[in-house]
């Protein structure tokens, strides 16, 4: 099925939000990755927020660092979707009654070195102790002084890029569940840590702001985030399931799969690949491939926009089914 907002669930819950409680222009509708504030000078301060907790977004037993990691470059990630460059947080932590000394040293080190790799900086927060499991929750502030990436936007007749690789996210989370066990342990390795430690694309979403049309990071899944392009721009995105880019052990894992189909839709709909998804006119392609080879990051053109609403699947800009597999949401 495909989102709607009139329905019962998370995104109902968030669009009722909106239209009652976050009417300030600074909040886009509660319908992009962040808020923004802007500051003058052509400058943009972009917040954004998210929150995680052991046994919904990651394993029951994950160490706190490790949980405290994966938040802050998720919230880095919704910064990079908007187009914007990390400079401060705040951090809200809840943490079990009962846990010990060494587990926050572990994550106070661990926050240290992930905050010089992307050269941002905690500013404040809370911290209680309570009787629900591990959980995080930051604010991350960033600057814009160029255009913001909008997830509305798309235009008929756009391609469609995505970065990275897809499906890792999900298949990361089934090695770590003991549901999947590649054959090279190489493999699981790899996998593990893209579903653990995402890496945000922030070099790319500020080469993007001024270049393409709109842009979302893929949280929930490529199928599910591609719906929320299609539905800002009461357009269809066509998927071509032949183009989405897998990582060497996605595709050992695929290659292993009966229902070829079936994986491959699985792979699109899985979460937590913190990929940019992004559409940009045809005659953009070659310098967003510029941008992909001066990065060092790859950008795979898997489709376009056409006429139409949500997603469909096809080859060759004919959309051929509506996806079987929607994505994650948390109720």
């Amino acid at each position: 099925m495909e989102f709607d907002s009139n329905s019962a669930g998370e995104f109902a819950f968030i669009a009722s939000l909106a239209a009652k409680a976050a009417k300030a222009p600074e909040a886009l509708g509660l319908a992009d990755d962040g808020a923004v504030l802007w500051i003058g000078d052509g400058r943009k301060l972009v917040l954004v927020a998210d929150m995680l907790q052991a046994g919904i977004h990651a394993m029951p037993n994950a160490s706190p660092a490790q949980i405290a990691c994966k938040a802050l470059r998720t919230n880095l990630s919704d910064l990079a979707a908007m187009g914007a460059e990390p400079a401060f947080y705040l951090s809200t932590i809840c943490w079990p009654k009962g846990t010990d000394e060494a587990q926050k040293q572990d994550l106070i080190q661990a926050l240290a070195e992930d905050q010089k790799r992307f050269d941002v900086v905690l500013i404040g927060g809370d911290t209680i102790g309570g009787s629900t499991p591990f959980t995080i929750s930051i604010t991350m502030l960033g600057w814009a002084s160029g255009p913001l990436l909008r997830r509305a936007g798309a235009q008929i007749g756009d391609d469609i890029w995505v970065s990275g690789t897809i499906g890792d996210g999900v298949l990361g989370l089934e090695v770590a569940q003991g549901k999947a066990s590649p054959a090279e342990d190489t493999d699981a390795r790899f996998l593990r840590k893209r579903y653990e430690y995402p890496e945000p694309r922030l070099a790319l979403g500020v080469k993007l702001a001024a270049l393409v049309h709109c842009a979302i990071d893929i949280s929930d899944g490529l199928i599910a985030d591609a719906t929320h392009l299609a539905n800002a721009a009461e357009a269809c995105l066509c998927l071509d399931p032949d183009r989405v880019p897998l990582s060497d052990a996605a595709r050992h894992w695929l290659e292993t799969e009966a229902d070829q189909d079936g994986a491959m839709e699985k792979l699109m709909a899985g979460g937590d690949d913190y990929e940019l998804l992004f559409t940009a006119p045809e005659e953009k392609r070659t310098q967003v491939q510029k941008i992909s080879k001066d990065i060092g990051l790859p950008l795979r053109r898997i489709g376009g926009v056409i006429k139409g609403q949500g997603v469909r699947l096809g080859r060759g800009g004919i959309p051929v089914r509506k996806p079987g597999k929607t994505g994650f949401t948390h109720f």
